[in-house]
């Protein structure tokens, strides 16, 4: 096993969010990670150091219930809680989670390009069996993962023509480096396609969910074509995967999360064992989930009804959170798992012209695992067909990764779900102006439209 936790001090000494002052001062002579990565052990130290930042709480906690509180499927049940995000009223210079959530995707960036400068420089002949070739692939996935995730967040990612996309780093990020502009939603999505590649091409085969491999490479871009609106190829990518065998459904929703990370479908996912699951660090969720800070939405409850998965996404009896919030399995954080590869290719095909049938058998699987019996789609029409596989997007995936809210920005759901949503300048977030402050090549003017200092 991979010690992902031991050196996370170590890395995140070595790498800078593009936030801070950090980036205006050299780290000492010993940790550079020049003089880190000099051998085998290094290169995967510095690896394992990008994988670290998922156990930071702006990825694993924040990307649950920021997009939770934004959709209403969250909702604060205290005074305690971000109440911006849940009134959709989010403030640039006054936020809880901005700088958090835009600071960690750029922590990951620096991360993994730390991995992709310095690795290829090392000897071929210090590895064995590609694992050079490996490690790159590796770290292009983690790249691609939290570029698009910047994206989504912060850039109109459903926009292809929009000149506001986010900022791209190909290479760390330092005093030098630091001031970059925004790139287009076109060059954002070009580069993570690049990396995706690489990594399916370069990436080691699943055989642990916690470490990324050429099967998550593949879902995730399923998962970026059908933001991009090319559904066709999400589709055939999301059968791939489904195809290749390497994951299977679990034999019930259930098992699905009870399982953690030995489960059938899990592609990718945060890691936790009993040694750091009570540290202060990687726990954060027992506030918000374990204390009910946050609770289930009253649109979400109403929409999941009996639907037997609304037992195990929430507690029937109080509405606290649990499919995330799993103690047996130590809190796990799910970025990518099977049931999603099913709906998207169910939801590409309805939108490329496939036949009816073709594209609701997809989504009469996960629902017949849901059920526990074979159910049909009563879909006559492919619109009707889509609004299926909406519900069921928000009945299967709720509380992973954002899938609920992404998803109502895509159907067109989110302004009768959520009536503080009143503008599509809401469906991303303002870049935080300590960002702005602190990178020369932006201004105020580059701010996202909607929001103001």
């Amino acid at each position: 096993m991979k010690h992902i936790y031991i050196i996370l001090i170590i890395i995140l000494t070595i790498t800078g969010c593009g936030l801070t002052d950090v980036l205006d001062n050299e780290p000492p002579n010993n940790l550079v990670p020049e003089n880190v990565v000099n051998d085998v052990s290094g290169a995967e130290n510095l690896l394992n150091g990008a994988y670290a930042t998922l156990n930071e709480q702006g990825y694993y906690l924040h990307t649950e219930y920021t997009p939770g509180l934004l959709s209403g499927s969250m909702e604060i049940r205290t005074t305690i809680g971000d109440a911006q995000l849940e009134q959709n009223a989010v403030e640039t210079d006054n936020s809880v989670t901005l700088p958090t959530l835009w600071g960690v995707f750029y922590e990951m960036i620096n991360a993994a390009n730390n991995v992709i400068d310095l690795v290829p420089e090392l000897d071929d002949n210090l590895f064995l069996n590609g694992r050079k070739e490996e490690i790159i692939g590796e770290a292009h996935f983690l790249r691609a993962m939290a570029h698009f995730d910047a994206l989504r967040y912060f850039g109109q990612f459903y926009d292809l023509n929009s000149a506001l996309g986010v900022i791209t780093r190909t290479e760390p990020s330092d005093f030098v480096t630091r001031n970059l502009g925004r790139s287009s939603v076109r060059d954002v999505y070009e580069l993570i396609i690049e990396d995706l590649d690489v990594a399916i091409n370069q990436s080691p085969d699943l055989t642990v969910p916690y470490y990324s491999s050429k099967t998550s490479a593949k879902a995730l871009k399923a998962r970026v074509r059908l933001y991009m609106g090319e559904y066709a190829e999400a589709a055939v990518l999301a059968d791939e995967v489904i195809e290749e065998g390497l994951v299977s459904l679990s034999s019930t929703f259930a098992d699905v999360f009870d399982d953690g990370i030995t489960s059938d479908e899990m592609i990718f996912m945060r890691y936790r064992d009993d040694v750091n699951f009570n540290s202060a660090l990687l726990n954060r969720k027992r506030f918000q989930y374990g204390f009910r800070w946050y609770q289930a939405g009253e649109w979400l409850v109403d929409l999941m009804g009996t639907d037997p998965r609304a037992g195990e996404t929430y507690s029937l009896s109080n509405l606290s959170i649990q499919k995330v919030y799993n103690i047996d399995t130590y809190n796990p954080t799910y970025y990518i798992r099977l049931a999603e590869m099913y709906l998207i290719k169910s939801e590409g095909l309805a939108r490329s012209g496939a036949s009816l049938e073709e594209a609701k058998a997809p989504l009469e699987e996960i629902r017949s695992r849901a059920f526990g019996s074979p159910q049909i789609s009563a879909a006559t029409t492919i619109p009707e067909l889509l609004d299926e596989i909406y519900t069921e997007i928000v009945l299967e995936l709720s509380f992973e990764h954002g899938a609920e809210w992404f998803a109502g920005i895509r159907f067109d759901k989110i302004i009768d779900n959520k009536p503080t949503v009143t503008s599509i300048d809401q469906y991303i977030l303002p870049i935080p102006q300590s960002e702005i402050d602190a990178n020369g090549a932006l201004s105020i003017g580059d701010q996202n439209p909607g929001y103001t200092q």
